[in-house]
């Protein structure tokens, strides 16, 4: 009994430190954002599964490795908080992951979505045609998502961190 309280415990705390990296990291909700917004036009687009799996894929990739970035810059921030040439380098590094996986995942994004964006207004009256309320309910659930994310998830009261930010003390 005492291993499945553990193990159950596990998903708690993964799920406490994705919500405070949500509240505390900006590029994070920009990253959810941006997935809310690919994923809403995937369904528009009426992806394939593979298509599905792509996109998904590459979603994950840059959330996990920008949940990676906020878990290294916390743990310099920890070790040095005093500015250090060798601490803004592991910064830069690990920003420089997210950037890479951001990158491959727009490059992803254009290989599968390019094709169908001419037709958006096709799929859309489609979308309609089939269950107009389902459509609606979509875009109000982005809107609320958005809500949700710019408005009561961010901890204004958050302090941006030590000295060794990418940008700060030379």
């Amino acid at each position: 009994m005492k291993r499945r309280n553990a193990f159950l415990a596990a998903f708690g705390f993964a799920g406490r430190g994705i919500w405070q990296a949500l509240r505390s990291q900006r590029n994070l909700r920009v990253h959810v954002s941006v997935g809310l917004f690919v994923s809403g036009l995937a369904w528009l687009l009426n992806f394939s599964r593979l298509d599905w799996a792509f996109a998904i894929g590459a979603m994950a990739l840059v959330l996990g490795l920008e949940l990676i970035n906020s878990a290294v810059e916390a743990v310099v921030d920890l070790a040095s908080p005093e500015y250090h040439r060798l601490a803004r380098e592991a910064k830069d590094t690990a920003a420089g992951a997210v950037l890479i996986a951001a990158m491959a995942s727009v490059a992803i994004g254009l290989v599968i979505y390019a094709p169908r964006l001419q037709h958006l207004p096709d799929y859309f009256m489609v979308r309609w045609q089939e269950n107009p309320i389902l459509l609606i309910v979509w875009c109000l659930a982005l809107s609320v998502g958005y809500l949700v994310l710019w408005a009561l998830v961010p901890d204004r009261h958050q302090s941006e961190g030590g000295q060794n930010r990418p940008g700060g003390t030379p």
